[in-house]
């Protein structure tokens, strides 16, 4: 420790400010950086298939563009990043109920991931990807862990028979929690 001690006396003033700010600022470094890994990668403990292999040779009969092949790895990373993502259209009467029932009625974490395919330049290629991986090409379109929980119908009689929580529960794996908002 006399050392220790000796060896800090010997340095200057300003060696000794400097040795502080770098300590500090790799702290901050570490600590922005774990921030931002768990705000940005959600770890699932659900299986995301890979739709562009699955569905490889259908890719090339939706679109002469490539954007149909990317649209499948894109919605793949929505769904990795998110355990419930919400396909949907802003202007959809059935898109927004079932966007305020979630919201109003439900208390999600991590909160939905949604995608409104008419805000998106690549949208119609995402809705054609989806009409393929699901059968459904009309939204809202609701996956839960993965899978295409379906969209307005099921999810309002999902709502009224009082499975919805049970099913987005089970679906989207332990790290994901919801409760039904009590009304006031």
């Amino acid at each position: 420790m006399a050392r220790l001690v000796s060896f800090g006396a010997r340095m200057s003033r300003s060696t000794r400010r400097l040795i502080i700010l770098l300590a500090l600022v790799s702290t901050l470094m570490f600590y922005l950086h774990q921030s931002k890994k768990s705000d940005l990668e959600y770890e699932p403990d659900y299986e995301v298939p890979d739709f562009a292999a699955i569905h490889g040779k259908q890719v090339s009969e939706l679109s002469d563009s490539s954007d149909s092949f990317e649209s499948f790895s894109e919605i793949r990373s929505m769904l990795l990043k998110s355990p419930v993502v919400i396909f949907s259209k802003s202007y959809c009467p059935h898109s927004k109920f079932v966007k305020t029932l979630l919201s109003d009625r439900y208390k999600m974490d991590p909160p939905p991931l949604i995608k409104e395919l008419d805000h998106d330049s690549h949208g119609q290629a995402l809705q054609d990807a989806l009409e393929t991986i699901t059968g459904r090409r009309t939204v809202p379109n609701v996956f839960v862990g993965g899978k295409s929980l379906g969209g307005g119908d099921e999810m309002r009689l999902l709502h009224g028979q009082n499975n919805l929580e049970t099913a987005f529960q089970t679906g989207a794996g332990k790290r994901f929690t919801i409760t039904k908002v009590t009304d006031h």
